[in-house]
């Protein structure tokens, strides 16, 4: 098991496996799994949750890959390449269209307003260190990361154009116009 993250329901819970999947499990009636997502190829290191819509959430993987799903579609919605494997991915617990990733060489702060194929900020590591861990600090528009000698570095965050919409009502239209049409649906 590699990464693991604990739904709203708190008997639901998603798990990441080494070989790339993630399986959607129950505590009730003996751990059983209720969906398998499979996109990934290679280890799962991190899941999150979007604080600002419950039913969506992130993936990243040693694949250099994090993916976006929403809970009940089994293929992800998007998906975005970093340049490393991703160690770590997590939403910004303000705004619901931005999240941030770092692989060892780099911290990227995603704005799905500003752009779906690149990060709109990359900052690569300090020459020697690693990126390790990251989070967003709750109250503010910084980013925590910590490195590979045990340091932490606040980054804070600037111009981002995050709208003036609930967060809840951005990411679902976001998420509508990114899609297919046949999974536009079941995003309704």
């Amino acid at each position: 098991v590699c990464g693991t993250m604990l739904l709203q329901d708190s008997n639901i819970y998603l798990t990441g496996t080494w070989e790339g999947n993630i399986h959607k499990c129950s505590c009730s009636n003996g751990h059983q799994f209720l969906e398998t997502y499979r996109k990934h190829f290679c280890p799962v290191n991190c899941i999150t949750w979007c604080p600002l819509h419950p039913d969506v959430f992130l993936s990243c993987s040693s694949d250099s890959t994090i993916q976006l799903w929403k809970q009940d579609c089994i293929n992800p919605l998007l998906s975005f390449t970093s340049n490393q494997p991703v160690g770590e991915v997590r939403w910004s617990p303000k705004y619901a269209t931005v999240f941030s990733a770092v692989n060892e060489g780099q911290l990227e702060i995603w704005d799905l307003n500003s752009s779906f194929l690149d990060p709109v900020i990359v900052q690569p590591a300090a020459p020697g260190l690693k990126m390790t861990s990251l989070l967003f600090a709750s109250l503010t528009d910084c980013v925590v990361v910590g490195d590979s000698d045990g340091q932490v570095t606040v980054y804070q965050l600037q111009n981002l154009h995050v709208g003036e919409s609930s967060q809840g009502d951005v990411i679902q239209d976001l998420l509508r116009s990114a899609s297919p049409k046949e999974l536009q649906e079941t995003l309704m």
